[in-house]
């Protein structure tokens, strides 16, 4: 059995219910692997010894810019499904509106240069928006509370508050600006992994590619079979929800999971190279070579 590690962008939730579903029916066994999947909340990406790390490509990008040697090697869908949300109360329906409100930001640079475009192309100034430092575990708490405003997965923090009774408005950044639409959440590879098993490579992406073909067509089934793996009092209701909501983005024109599109993800990180948050483009950033 080949030995494989995966590390999540956050702890187990809908985006990730194809790697559950494999490892809870066998799949991964059955093609010879031997997966570790472990989740935890970070806004900063490091391999720390990973074969594998799921997060946004700006974070990816930050990444192979201080030198850690990774390529991005899927994405989890193929539309970016990630924008601000905040409690209706707080009056924020469009980046401008951040002016004056509290934000919470990671520590990386990268947040700025993004959040910082779609707030002037909005025509807003970013330099008045009131920057906390933080990452978000709990959302219901730390809105209206904590904070105003906080960037998000869709599929995942809103229907949680949703779940609380909170009244919220959502706004995907890719609507507002093309570059959003950038491949996250996405996963990488070590290239010292690519280079020394590569057929692992390939038989980890098959079978996720296989996994989420089956979330998508049968949604319901899929999570609450995994339901498990999921945060802790998670109703099935809201796991079903947020399942549902990401069906039509898991797959692409030709029914696969996992394959990146190049102008997804060009867009964003020539725009990091403009604005100095990466030095160069690579070669090596992202590969659609592992796929069948």
């Amino acid at each position: 059995m080949e030995k494989l590690k995966i590390v999540l962008d956050w702890f187990p939730n809908t985006n990730h219910t194809g790697f559950l579903l494999a490892e809870k029916r066998g799949w991964f066994a059955d093609a010879g692997l031997d997966v570790e999947i472990s989740g935890e909340v970070h806004g900063s990406m490091h391999l720390h010894g990973a074969d594998f790390i799921c997060g946004p490509e700006i974070s990816m990008l930050d990444c192979m810019e201080r030198g850690e040697d990774m390529t991005c090697v899927a994405t989890l869908t193929q539309k970016c499904d990630s924008g601000i949300v905040s409690l209706k109360e707080a009056g924020i329906t469009r980046p401008r509106e951040l002016e004056g409100k509290r934000l919470t930001h990671w520590s990386p640079a990268w947040f700025h240069k993004a959040i910082g475009r779609v707030v002037e192309v909005d025509g807003g100034d970013y330099s008045k928006v009131k920057l906390l430092n933080m990452d978000v575990g709990d959302i219901v708490a730390t809105l209206g509370d904590v904070a105003d405003a906080t960037w998000v997965y869709e599929n995942w923090e809103n229907q949680v508050l949703l779940e609380a009774g909170k009244e919220i408005n959502y706004f995907n950044l890719g609507d507002i600006d093309p570059i959003f639409d950038f491949c996250a959440p996405a996963m990488a590879a070590a290239r010292e992994t690519l280079e020394k098993k590569p057929e692992a490579v390939r038989k980890l992406l098959a079978v996720l590619d296989r996994a989420y073909q089956e979330v998508v067509a049968h949604p319901e089934e899929t999570v609450l079979e995994v339901k498990d793996r999921m945060p802790e009092g998670s109703s099935d209701a809201l796991l079903i929800r947020s399942q549902r909501h990401l069906t039509p983005i898991l797959l692409d024109a030709n029914g696969h999971w996992g394959r990146i599109r190049p102008e997804r993800w060009d867009r964003m990180a020539d725009y990091m190279l403009s604005v100095g948050v990466i030095s160069r483009r690579r070669d090596t950033e992202y590969t659609n070579d592992y796929f069948a």
